[in-house]
């Protein structure tokens, strides 16, 4: 047997025990993280807990997660008036101070979230270089500068406004050297040409002839240094006074001042005074602070650190006056630098921490006068990012945050405040060699570490090595028997015990079982069981002062033992890779297979790996269950029943590769993972998460390495040394985590306060409930905890009360999202676990309103409610009226049954008297030749009767149509020749209209099966809608064609006409229709004529005709007689028949005849001469009947000049260009109606003053009103008198005749009166004004007037004669003639001659025969009379004889 080596090892590097110094762990961030620029030169903590960056290209705000970044913006009112950044600062009320360059500032308002104008007048952009922000919230800041004096910034209801003071407003100069505040609210001003003193509103001049460059307030009292050397200060009673005097130089460069306990030392370019406020004067400097060339920085503490580009730094602690040199740059560091540039701050643990420009970051304690240098060396693993350091700042959780030119900034989390650290082969190794395998404390005072070099090195109390163990293999288990013998177990070379070493043999059963030994525990009756790895459980028995070994569980699913404890009631846990085997001694010792197995299997555990199980002071059993964490049990009596509480990353254990554990003295088990720590109170079930170490392996633990020392510190083993915890400070080291919320996304862009249809009135994080619209619904909320001490680690929950009824699984993720949220009210409740682990009870509870939209609303349910009750009242009335409807329906179809029946009993009474009319009609014709006057009124009658008859027909086929008795009565006849016949009734209808009509057949005869009467009315129907609704000159053509192939006749009807609208083709050929011309007009020709073209077998068509112009009407009849029925034909050589056509044949014969004798007659009448009418007037007759308009022509010719339009387009186009007397108008016709006429007419200046008749066969009351309403004259209906309408024509031409002479003769009569419209009255009423105007201008002419009048020459001829039935010149003699008899009825002071010149005449001789033409008496016998007509007197007197 080997035996043991003792090495005893002082401190010779073997190990090392770190107890100070700074452990610091670094986290980057740089523009990949969300930086705005690398190079950052300023960094803050405002009052909410963001960082502030401040770089050269923009700010940033930091909540540990992410970045807001904020650049001056062109299109924002206000924004940064820059984006670099060099200083910022908070003050009171909450507004963030950006000083941009050495004359720029910038205000953030950090509860608006946006930059805000700090002057309330547009000012921001003026120049200063200093700022004093004041500690109390009630208190002003200010600025100064150099070149724009000073400003007063108020805050009042959270909104600043400013008062300036320069050169001209209360200052003699605009160069301000420094703003000091008194003490009591107000402020010391000092400027290059006076004091100033500032209180309660008032600016008051201390003396204007000082130039003070530094303040300072000293027991309550100011003291002032003026810059020629004199020291003034203030008395008792407040009044200025000067102290003491030195002589300098003018051209004095000033460097700054320090002030300490009581001296206040002021550094210049010539030299440096030093002022005593006790001695009250000057006296000699401190050597060490005599230095020349300074540059002066106050740390946070109120400090004061000097320093002159020699690399040495000074630190003059102002409370103490105690002065600490450091010498952190070298000349070659120096040489590297174009400026010597130091950031300090002094932390809350009262250590210095110093940043160069140059040479790192250096940590000064000034408690252990320690020095610890950081640089980019790899010693340092990268700690800081550059040498070239800007800027420094310690949050409030004492993390310090370090920028740097270039690299951005490194956050230095200390880690290792509570915690000494032991590596046993010095902490410059990083290998293995410093992983300790077992840590154990067996006699209560030493400390046994076993590394992986094979070394078990004793340490003492103090971490002191005492002695080393070499025993060249790694050692996992130490413990020690009854008798003080220690055993230590090794991995692969058995146990040893004292001087003897224990190796498995293999034809040996009683030795060991294995050589890999992970455990050995000592029972409670002192026998030694060793745990191993691959071999089971063995006992040590003790034989003949040697040990045999017994052995258990050796089975392969058993045998991988790792670890062993005993409990309370004397029973064995042990750990293996199967489970849990728990077992009492005794037992198993008399039967091996006496024992419970726990094991993921039978549900007990959640992994089958045991790495540690451990028992504490209550006596629960703790087992580590590699992958899933940990659980406990507490063991009673019955083992075979045991319950365990699991516990995992899910409950905030910080890792769930667990691998030991060790409970502390206030009953918190402490339990070491594979990465990290965890304090778990079993009472609360909270846990706490720690890293200790900046090294990422000194953050893994060994297992099974953990113990409590005797003065209650932890000792862990890590992959890098000992981690030696006190509990108690680290537990106390935790903080709260209290969530903030931090920024709103609406369709995932971030909006902010002042944004368009942004929902916030202050930045997110000021408010505590916002309002959203109802299209804002789906949204995200971002929070945090403002824990910088390791972000990302922290754990959140959420849950949104009335949305969700449970807290959100814990998740590090920052955020809440939620889409299409209905409208209502919520709250977002949010809590955290800080860096620890340590959960905060306390609640974060944002209100969310979700604003429903206007129809969601209270009111706009109340509208609902009275929408529904009137709709359901409607209903009910709809209903009502409906069964109404339905009875008056039936009555209704009652009685047009009954009309049906009248209409065609009447028709068919009708047919007698036409028989009795076209019979004497006959024989009228039959009698010879007919004078020329009554024959064409016979031809007249003729057709009119055959239309009559038609229309009757009609009748009677839609009447058999109602009751679907349309029947067919097929014959065969020539179809070509049938529809030839047709056309000649439209013959002189095409030529009164000037129309192209032509019949185009495919050819010239074709004999097919017909129903003669229906294709009849079928054709004659298309032609007489062709003929009615084509303008005149249009064109109607009829084709008739054979489709051989197809076995189709086709007939088809297209004109150029009006068309159809593309809305009408619908409704085409539905019964009562309206027209496509007339909206008021119904019908049933279309149906009808579709209807029987459908009994005929065919089918009936509309398209556009080519060009868009005109319609085209095409019916397609089967021309083979098999697509009839056997009852749709004729009986053949049917006698009645026969009489049928024999009797058509001789009336078409006769009408062939009378229309041959027609036309003679009428080549006739173009030979006669067209009859001299009566009077001059002009009659336009506007009809769009043939018939009718050529009747009206004719026997209106006899008493006026006639002119006809055949439709409204034209009639009226017509009336513009003909200068009518009269116009008689139809109603019912193509283009416009009659009324739209009558209106056109009546609005145009032209023609307003032309009457009009109306002929219609609308005889209804409403008709006749809107007739008259639409300015006819009179309304006749049809059918009507000729001797009636002359009637009406006369007289209404006669009245206006009665009227003008009247007007012509009557000197009082006025123009107006003539006038039958509003447009006449004004047009007569301006001519007359300027008639007036101008009478007495003897060259006034027609041009003139009509120039003045603003028409043209033609149109106001028209216009004067149709109103005054005078021709203009006429007219504005008789105006003369008008105006000079009221002249002379006037006065008699005028003589002939002086009435003649005021009326524009300059002969008076002219002047008295036109007015005794007009008048019938000359001017002097007028003047005379009085004024006085001849007969008038008499008129007059006769009136008032009747009266």
């Amino acid at each position: 047997m080997k035996r043991i080596v003792l090495l005893l090892v002082g401190w010779l590097g073997i190990c090392t025990a770190v107890l100070g110094g700074v452990d610091v762990r670094s986290e980057r961030l740089t523009v990949a993280e969300g930086l705005a620029n690398n190079s950052v030169r300023c960094i803050y903590q405002d009052g909410k807990g963001f960082i502030w960056f401040g770089t050269l290209d923009g700010l940033n705000r930091y909540d540990g997660l992410s970045f807001l970044t904020f650049l001056p913006e062109k299109e924002m009112k206000i924004s940064l008036a820059d984006h670099r950044v060099y200083r910022l600062a908070e003050d009171k009320n909450g507004f963030l101070w950006i000083r941009h360059t050495n004359s720029l500032y910038s205000c953030y308002d950090l509860r608006k979230g946006q930059v805000v104008d700090f002057t309330g007048c547009g000012e921001y952009l003026d120049s200063y270089s200093s700022i004093y922000i004041p500690e109390k919230a009630d208190e002003d800041v200010w600025l100064w500068g150099t070149q724009d004096g000073c400003r007063r910034v108020v805050c009042k209801g959270g909104s600043l406004t400013s008062e300036s003071f320069k050169k001209g407003k209360g200052l003699a100069s605009d160069d301000v050297n420094q703003i000091y505040p008194d003490g009591k609210g107000g402020v010391w001003i000092a400027t290059a040409y006076g004091l100033y003193h500032w209180l309660d509103g008032k600016l008051l001049t201390i003396d204007s002839r000082l130039n003070i460059r530094y303040i300072y307030r000293y027991e309550g009292k100011a003291y002032f240094f003026a810059s020629d050397g004199s020291m003034y200060g203030t008395d008792a009673a407040g009044q200025i006074k000067q102290l003491d005097q030195l002589a300098v130089h003018k051209s004095l460069r000033f460097n700054g001042q320090v002030y300490y306990r009581d001296e206040w030392m002021i550094y210049t370019s010539a030299g440096n005074f030093c002022f005593n406020f006790r001695q009250g004067c000057y006296v000699k400097p401190n050597p060490m602070l005599d230095i020349r060339n300074v540059q002066i920085q106050q740390d946070n503490k109120h400090d004061f650190w000097i320093y002159n580009n020699s690399g040495k730094l000074r630190y003059l602690q102002v409370e103490s006056g105690k002065v600490l040199e450091f010498q952190l740059m070298t000349k070659e560091d120096l040489d590297y630098i174009d400026e010597e540039r130091y950031s300090i701050v002094h932390d809350s643990r009262g250590l210095l921490w110093i940043a160069t420009y140059g040479n790192g970051l250096y940590v000064y304690d000034l408690q252990h006068d320690e020095m610890q240098h950081f640089t980019t060396g790899e010693k340092d693993n990268g700690v800081i990012s550059s040498d070239y350091l800007l800027c420094l700042m310690e949050d409030r959780l004492g993390n310090m945050w370090v920028s740097s030119e270039f690299t951005g900034v490194d956050k230095l989390n200390i880690v290792n405040t509570d915690v000494a650290r032991v590596y046993p082969n010095g902490e410059e190794k990083i290998n293995r060699s410093n992983a300790v395998r077992f840590v154990s404390c067996l006699d209560g005072s030493d400390i046994y570490l076993a590394t992986r070099t094979g070394d078990v090195v004793v340490y003492d109390t103090l971490l002191a090595v005492k002695n080393v163990l070499k025993a060249n293999t790694n050692v996992y288990a130490i413990a020690e028997d009854r008798e003080g013998t220690k055993w230590y177990g090794t991995r692969g070379k058995g146990i040893i015990v004292g001087e003897e070493r224990y190796m498995h043999q293999r034809d040996d059963s009683t030795s060991l079982s294995s050589n890999q030994i992970y455990n050995l525990m000592c029972d409670s009756r002192g026998r030694m069981w060793v745990a191993t790895f691959g071999g089971g459980l063995n006992l040590a028995v003790r034989k003949e002062g040697k040990y045999q070994f017994r052995r258990f569980f050796q089975s392969e699913a058993q045998n991988r033992v790792r670890i062993l404890c005993e409990d309370r009631g004397g029973w064995i846990w042990m750990g293996t890779d199967k489970g849990i085997y728990v077992f009492q001694p005794d037992e198993l010792i008399r039967n091996p297979n006496a024992y419970y197995h726990y094991a993921l299997e039978n549900g007990s555990l959640y992994s089958n790996e045991i790495r540690s199980i451990v028992l504490d002071s209550g006596g629960y059993v703790w087992i580590a269950e590699t992958g899933a964490g940990f659980s406990y049990c507490a063991p009673g009596q019955d083992y075979a029943r045991l319950k365990f509480v699991h516990c995992g990353v899910t409950d905030g254990l910080v890792n769930n590769m667990v691998q030991d554990f060790v409970e502390d003295q206030q009953g918190n088990m402490w339990i070491s993972t594979e990465y990290g720590i965890s304090c778990f109170d079993r009472q609360t079930g909270i846990f706490e998460n720690h890293f200790f170490s900046s090294n990422v392996l000194g953050n893994i633990y060994c297992e099974n390495c953990g113990i409590r020392l005797p003065d209650g510190r932890l000792a862990f083993g890590t992959n890098y040394g000992l981690s030696v915890i006190n509990p108690i400070l680290v537990s106390e080291a935790g903080n709260e985590s209290v969530v903030t919320f931090t920024d709103l996304k609406l369709n995932g862009v971030s909006v902010r306060p002042g944004d368009d249809s942004s929902p916030l009135e202050l930045a997110l994080p000021y408010l505590s409930e916002i309002r959203l619209d109802y299209n804002q619904n789906s949204f995200v909320v971002n929070f945090s905890t403002l824990d910088y001490v390791r972000p990302g680690i922290q754990k959140f929950c959420y849950m949104l009360e009335g949305y969700e009824k449970e807290w959100s699984i814990p998740s590090p993720l920052n955020f809440a999202a939620y889409k299409n949220l209905r409208p209502g009210t919520y709250r977002l409740h949010v809590k955290a676990s800080n860096s620890l682990g340590v959960w905060n009870e306390k609640e974060s509870v944002l209100k969310i309103v979700v604003v429903p939209p206007f129809w969601r609303t209270i009111w706009a349910y109340l509208i609902y409610i009275l929408l529904l009750g009137g709709a359901l009242y409607l209903t009910y009335r709809i209903l009502a009226r409906m069964n109404a409807l339905r009875n008056q329906i039936k009555v209704e179809e009652q009685l047009t049954e009954y009309k049906l029946v009248f209409f065609t009993n009447i028709s068919h009474e009708f047919r007698t008297p036409l028989t009795l009319i076209q019979n004497a009609l006959e024989k009228i014709h039959l009698s010879g030749k007919l004078p020329k006057e009554i024959a064409s009124s016979v031809r007249v009658m003729d057709k009119s009767t055959m239309r009559l008859l038609r229309l009757i027909n009609q009748l009677l086929e839609f009447r058999r149509m109602q009751n679907n008795k349309l029947t067919l009565s097929l014959e065969k006849i020539d179809v070509m020749d049938f529809l030839h016949d047709l056309t000649l009734n439209f013959k002189e209808m095409a030529e009164s209209k000037r129309m192209k009509f032509c019949f185009e057949p495919s050819t010239d005869h074709y004999n097919m099966y017909v129903d003669k009467e229906k294709l009849d009315k079928v054709v004659y129907n298309l032609l007489s809608n062709a003929f009615k609704y084509t303008p005149s000159g249009g064109t109607i053509i009829l084709t008739a064609k054979v489709d051989e192939a197809g076995n189709r006749f086709i007939v088809q009807v297209s004109d150029t006409g009006v068309g159809i609208p593309k809305e009408k083709r619908e409704e085409l050929f539905k019964r009562f229709a309206k027209n496509r011309i007339s909206g008021s007009s119904m019908g049933i020709g279309l149906h009808l004529t579709h209807e029987l073209v459908v009994v005929h077998k065919g089918t009936i068509t509309y398209r556009e005709n080519a060009g868009g112009k005109g319609s085209v009407f095409i019916v397609s009849l089967p021309s083979d007689a098999s697509a009839y029925d056997e009852k749709d034909f004729l009986i053949p050589d049917n006698v009645i028949l026969r009489e049928e056509e024999k009797t058509e044949k001789q009336q078409t014969e006769l009408f062939l005849e009378n229309a041959s004798d027609a036309s003679k007659e009428g080549c006739g009448e173009k030979d006669v001469e067209i009859p001299v009418p009566l009077n001059k007037r002009k009659v336009l007759i506007i009809e769009d009947d043939t018939d009718v308009r050529e009747y009206l022509k004719r026997e209106l010719s006899t008493y006026f000049e006639v002119d006809a339009e055949e439709d409204g387009i034209s009639g009226l186009k017509k009336a513009l260009e003909y200068d009518a007397d009269l116009i008689i108008s139809d109603v019912m016709m193509p283009g416009y109606s009659g009324f739209e006429v009558t209106r056109r007419l009546k609005d145009n200046f032209e023609t307003s003053h032309i009457p009009v008749i109306l002929l219609t066969a609308l005889g209804t009351d409403d008709k006749h009103v809107e007739g008259i309403d639409c300015g006819a004259d009179a309304y006749i209906t049809k059918p009507f008198s000729l001797k009636l309408l002359l009637v009406r024509a006369f007289r209404l031409i006669e009245q206006r005749d009665k009227l003008r002479k009247k007007f012509s003769n009557d000197p009082t009569m006025l123009g107006s009166a003539l006038c039958r419209t509003d447009k006449d009255k004004l047009f007569t009423e301006r001519l007359t004004l300027i008639v007036e105007k101008h009478m007495e201008n003897p060259q006034l002419s027609v041009d003139d007037l009509a120039t003045m009048m603003g028409v043209g020459r033609s149109v106001f001829y028209r216009k004067v004669r149709g109103i005054t039935g005078y021709s203009p010149n006429e007219y504005l003699r008789v105006m003369r003639m008008k105006k000079a008899a009221d002249l002379l009825a006037q006065s008699d002071e005028f003589t002939i001659a002086e009435v003649a010149r005021q009326v524009g005449i300059n002969d008076p001789f002219y002047f008295s025969k036109c007015f005794k033409t007009q008048f019938g008496i000359t001017p002097s016998a007028y003047q005379k009379s009085g004024g006085v007509l001849p007969g008038n007197g008499d008129a007059d007197r006769e009136e008032n004889a009747s009266k």
